[in-house]
Formats: structure tokens, sequence, C-alpha cells
């Protein structure tokens, strides 16, 4: 019982989400909506209830009920919005009520920021160029058509290379890209920070190659860039916690050393955002895909993960330091859940497993930090946001 009261409470607050935002929407354009908070909170509700019964024949009458009435207040309307809005509002309190509680929250969620964002979409859409058009189609092409052909087998030496893994990274970079052009064309600034935090939770690498094609372009915001590059990294850091919590003795070692590099770097990153002096300009975007960087950075990836797998048969388990050293440089997530697990299983001392983990991330934010380079003085600036928390994380991890 409990948990259907729980299901009734999600709907309904999908319904009293987007009703806010509809009844803002009224006021502000003057417009007919089909209806404010109370109503969608009510549509929101009747889903959740309606799922509630022993068959579907209940939600399906509720359906035609509310399609009915969306068609009815199209006749003093000429926008569509708000109907389309109160269908979804009910479907979701369906889906709710039938215990698919949290993608009916995530469709909410985007549901809501379609709608709050209506003036900004708009403007987007007006300014449509055919180049983000076709780096749309061209992205489409690789994941859709280019990757299924793919081979899914090793190949190379020690059988490293996985083509199909490799094309991976490949759209992994030129989607990171993609995403925050788009973030960028739409919100500026803040855009550019919003994009970072979620490029972050796949690829702080990726996040910062992208930054750095900014940079190249557009030298004058390097501030702005580097706080891009540098929030990025601190996702990396974020998941490195998460990691480490499926072994909790490790977390206990590492959540301090973790959460000085944190500070300094979520310090840096606000300053770097002050001292960027052309805020108040519109930031100009190019090359909306930039599949050049995204192929280099593959070619990277794979050569550094034949240099990690040749440094495991050179140095054995009993190099752990150095086979930290050169996975971390490609990819941090799998170094930390191995020794993670290989310290839950006691095969691995903690102590060592600890300071192994803050040398792969200094690995890759050293790397991270050669790759800034590229665009010159954004370098520095990511060095300053990234290199000293490192340090200061090690020497904490030492000092205990």
């Amino acid at each position: 019982m409990q948990t259907l009261l729980w299901h009734l409470l999600a709907a309904t607050l999908i319904g009293f989400a987007v009703g806010l935002e509809r009844e803002r929407a009224k006021v502000e354009r003057q417009g007919s909506a089909i209806g404010g908070v109370r109503t969608f909170t009510l549509l929101g509700l009747l889903g959740g209830v309606s799922a509630l019964g022993p068959n579907l024949w209940l939600p399906a009458a509720g359906l035609l009920a509310v399609a009915g009435l969306a068609v009815y207040s199209l006749r003093n309307s000429r926008d569509a919005t708000s109907q389309v809005a109160a269908l979804t509002v009910y479907v979701l309190g369906v889906l709710c009520g039938l215990g698919t509680v949290l993608p009916a929250l995530f469709a909410g969620a985007l549901l809501l920021g379609f709608l709050a964002f209506h003036d900004e979409l708009h403007a987007f859409a007006g300014g449509i160029q055919r180049s983000e058009v076709e780096a749309a189609v061209l992205l489409a092409l690789l994941l859709g058509v280019v990757y299924p052909l793919l081979p899914d087998a090793n190949y190379g030496p020690y059988g490293v290379w996985n083509p199909r893994e490799i094309w991976q990274v490949v759209l992994l970079v030129a989607g990171v890209n993609f995403v925050g052009y788009l973030a960028l064309r739409l919100l500026g600034s803040k855009g550019l920070w919003a994009a970072a935090l979620m490029g972050g939770l796949v690829s702080s690498t990726a996040v910062t190659l992208s930054m750095v094609a900014q940079g190249r372009a557009n030298p004058s915001r390097n501030p702005l860039w580097a706080s891009g590059a540098v929030l990025a990294s601190q996702m990396m850091l974020g998941r490195i916690l998460v990691w480490s919590a499926t072994a909790p003795a490790l977390l206990q070692i590492l959540w301090l050393p973790i959460a000085v590099w944190l500070l300094w770097g979520l310090l840096t990153a606000a300053w770097l955002a002050r001292r960027d002096r052309n805020v108040s300009e519109s930031i100009p975007v190019q090359n909306p895909l930039q599949l050049q960087s995204a192929l280099l950075f593959a070619g990277v990836y794979a050569l550094v993960k034949l240099l990690t797998r040749v440094g495991l048969e050179v140095f054995g388990s009993a190099g752990v330091f150095v086979v930290s050293a050169l996975s971390g440089v490609a990819d941090v997530d799998a170094i930390s859940l191995s020794l993670a697990r290989l310290t839950a299983s006691e095969q691995l001392i903690l102590q060592v497993a600890a300071i192994a983990i803050l040398i792969a991330a200094l690995s890759n934010t050293l790397f991270k930090t050669m790759l800034s380079f590229g665009a010159g003085r954004l370098g520095v600036y990511v060095a300053l946001g990234l290199l000293p928390g490192g340090l200061l994380a090690l020497l904490t991890m030492l000092g205990r």
C-alpha cells in the first residue's frame, strides 16, 4: 500500500511541476492554455489513479477524455503546446501508477525543460544553419550506419584493439562536442558549464578536447573554456568516489584527498569564470561536430591501451603503480573499479590501492593538461585548475 501511495505522489508531482510552468506561461504570454497548476496536477493524479484498476480499460478511457478536452480547448488557442503537455502529463501519471516511476520522472523533467525554455528553443530553431543540420546527419550516420558494420572482435598485438570499441570513442568525443555546441547556442556560458558537467559524467578528456578546439577558434575566451575543462574533471573525481564505494574501507582512505582535490577544482573553476572579461558577449562557436579531433583522440586511446597492456606484461602485478599510470591516461574508471574490487577481495593492500588510484587520476589529469596546451595559454589555466589540486590530494594521502 505504501508503494502505491508513493506512485500516486510521483504522478501528482509531475502534474504539479508542469502546471506551475504552464501557469507562468499563461500569465506571461496571455494565452488561453488548457489549464494551470490545478488542472495539470489533477491530470497527473488522474493518470496515476486510473492505472490502479484491474485492467487497462480505465486508463484508455481517461486518455480519450483528456484528448477530447485537449481538442476542445484548441478551438480557442492557436498553440497546441499546452494540449500536448496535458496528454503527456496524463500518460506519465499512468506510468507512475503502473510502477514505472523513474522513467516517468525523467520524461517529466525533459517535458518541463522543453516547456520552460520556450523562447530559447524558438530562437535556436529560427537560427539553424546548414552546417548544423549536416553535422547532425553525419553524427547519425556514424552511429546508425558505420558503427553496426564494424566487427566486434579483438585485433593487433595482445588483441587489444576492438574496432567497435574504438569507434565508440569516436562517437563519444563527437557527441560531447555536438551537445556542447547546442548548449552554447541555447544558454551561452551557463550552457557551457552544463555541457561540461554532463560530458564529465562520461569522459572529462573528451570535454577537455572540445574546450581545446574552442580555445583555438576563440582564444580571447580561454578562461571560460578552461573553467569548462576543470569542471568536467571534477566529475571524474566524483566517479572515482563512486567506484571506491564498492570497497568501503578504501573509500575511508580516499574521501579526504579527493575532497581536497574537488574543492581546489571548484574554486579554480569559479575564479576562471569570473576572470572571463567578455562575459556579456555572445560566444562564437564553430564546427559543431569536430570529427577530426574525435578521430585523433580515438587514435591516442588505441595507442595508450596497447602501452597499458605492454606495461602489464613487462611489470606484472608488482608494477601496480606503473600500470595505474599507464591505464589512467586512457580510462580512470576501469583501473579504479579494478583496484577497488581487488581490495574488496583482499587481494591488494588498501594503502597501495588508494595511492594507485590517485596516480591513475594524476596521470589522466596530466594527459588532459598536455592536451590543453594545444590551444596555447589555455593550457596554463587548465594546469592551474587541475595539477595543484592533484598534488594536494597526493600529499594529503601520504600524510594520513
